[in-house]
């Protein structure tokens, strides 16, 4: 897929993970570069880049062990070119995103709840998006999102992605009062978007998602957002 609406340097998109890792000093001629930050796919321990690019992680100086499977974020220093498309890493940090195929428009069952998009990509068969949303303070509650599609059709060309989210009760009355027990939170998400059209189909998106009205005299109103791109698969 290619890269497109929003679209920012991954090191601005990834500042407030980056603020969370430690910081690590190596002499310069170790390595190629220093504190490279990136989304990457692992299946069964081969860990691949959304450009394709295969790491292979030789030393590892995060808090525990890095998963084998899945969607990752991953902050390294890249050591050594093996072969081409192929590096060393040396592991610093990393950070486990919410990575989830989506589902048809209808099937997820989820409430209407708002969240924000504040910025937003398609990389390597992804849809990758930093969000934003209302969590209570010192609670458990674990909210939930899903992305549902709604696949182009005959009297329709667009790809429809609609995001879900469930606050399971859990949202603040009045987002703008500051001594509500309620803080606005960020969190990576990524849907898997391979396999839903076929490969080399170029088709306008729609991204929709509901968020506060600022316009609005009640302060929890809330209103529908959307922005429209093309991807190809």
């Amino acid at each position: 897929m290619t890269k497109s609406w929003i679209m920012k340097r991954l090191s601005s998109l990834l500042l407030p993970l980056l603020l969370l890792m430690s910081l690590f000093s190596c002499k310069k001629d170790d390595i190629l570069f220093q504190g490279d930050v990136t989304f990457v796919t692992a299946v069964e321990g081969v860990y691949t880049t959304d450009a394709g690019v295969q790491y292979i992680i030789v030393e590892n100086r995060a808090d525990r062990e890095i998963p084998t499977e899945g969607r990752l974020i991953l902050q390294s220093d890249i050591l050594r070119r093996v072969e081409k498309g192929v590096y060393e890493v040396r592991v610093l940090a990393f950070s486990t995103p919410l990575a989830k195929d989506p589902v048809p428009a209808g099937n997820s069952g989820e409430a209407d709840d708002p969240l924000t998009i504040e910025t937003a990509w398609f990389s390597g068969g992804w849809f990758n998006a930093l969000l934003g949303l209302y969590v209570k303070d010192e609670s458990d509650v674990k909210h939930i999102i899903n992305a549902e599609y709604t696949l182009p059709t005959e009297t329709n060309d667009t790809l429809y992605l609609q995001l879900r989210h469930n606050a399971l009760g859990d949202l603040p009355a009045d987002p703008s009062d500051e001594t509500d027990a309620f803080s606005y939170a960020r969190t990576y998400a990524c849907f898997h978007l391979n396999g839903l059209l076929p490969a080399d189909t170029k088709v306008p998106v729609k991204i929709l998602w509901k968020w506060y009205d600022p316009q609005a005299d009640d302060p929890d109103a809330c209103k529908a957002y959307d922005y429209k791109t093309h991807l190809i698969f």
